[in-house]
């Protein structure tokens, strides 16, 4: 039988990174315009009355 060197163990270890982000990861990065029927892009919104239904959760 063959001698086989012995490695030294190392014990495992978890590392965490705390990452403050300032906005979403995607939140800033583009910018979506739909346009409407006639192909053309709303930039504006509507402005209604408030919406006041009972929504049951």
């Amino acid at each position: 039988m063959k001698n086989k060197k012995m490695k030294e163990y190392t014990t495992p270890r978890i590392n965490e990174i705390l990452i403050e982000l300032e906005q979403g990861i995607a939140a800033g990065s583009a910018t979506a315009i739909s346009p409407d029927a006639s192909n053309q892009v709303q930039n504006e919104w509507t402005i209604e009355t408030d919406d006041s239904r009972v929504i049951p959760w």
